[in-house]
């Protein structure tokens, strides 16, 4: 079974070619924005994989222009059919660059084959296949620093306050946090309530990357 997922923009072309080309195709799923030529474009994907007798589900990106939000959606989706056993690829020819870009980004995130259509000839051109796992840069104590911080985005933890909150020293989180610093999953901003005060903030999407 192998699900075909993409990114639509105005032109149906971009996408059939790989609906034509993927062996054993069970379901279509790509994502669109809410322009009415892209809407038109999505009932003219949906009409082809229905006479081809392929499902299809098309899902309307609410703002094809922000890329963190768009990346989160593709990647619980692609997560949510890895984990039923599917065989995925996908086409990241269309929408928007910011779409498109979102869509490469998951499928090195994750793992999966990649493919971009000619936008003359329609002749689909294989990505490179990458894998990029961000944690795994990190140390598991490193992970769990960062992945508190995610967890309470909201609430403001000075360098002293985060290394009591997680039971560590001072000077053991203070090493973590310069090594986060280093590859940009935290920054140090003033605390709006005191000037003075430092805290440490997850970078904007990190929660993305650190999967």
């Amino acid at each position: 079974m192998t699900i075909l997922f993409g990114t639509l923009g105005w032109r149906p072309q971009s996408l059939l070619p790989s609906i034509r080309s993927t062996e054993h195709l069970d379901r279509v799923l790509f994502y669109h924005s809410d322009h009415a030529k892209s809407r038109d474009a999505r009932s003219k994907v949906v009409e082809f994989c229905r006479s081809l007798g392929v499902a299809c589900t098309a899902v309307e990106v609410s703002d094809a222009y922000d890329l963190l939000q768009a990346a989160g959606q593709m990647r619980a989706d692609v997560r949510k059919e890895k984990a039923a056993g599917a065989e995925l690829r996908f086409n990241i020819a269309g929408g928007t660059r910011l779409m498109s870009s979102a869509a490469l980004l998951v499928c090195i995130l994750e793992g999966i084959p990649a493919t971009y259509v000619h936008d003359e000839t329609y002749r689909e051109i294989p990505l490179p296949l990458l894998r990029m796992t961000y944690g795994e840069g990190l140390t598991p104590k490193q992970r769990d620093a960062l992945a508190f911080l995610v967890k309470n985005r909201e609430k403001r933890f000075s360098e002293t306050a985060l290394a009591r909150a997680l039971g560590v020293h001072k000077a053991t989180m203070n090493h973590h946090l310069r090594k986060l610093e280093a590859v940009g999953a935290i920054e140090r901003q003033s605390d709006p309530a005191d000037g003075r005060r430092l805290i440490i903030v997850p970078a904007p999407g990190i929660e993305l990357l650190l999967g």
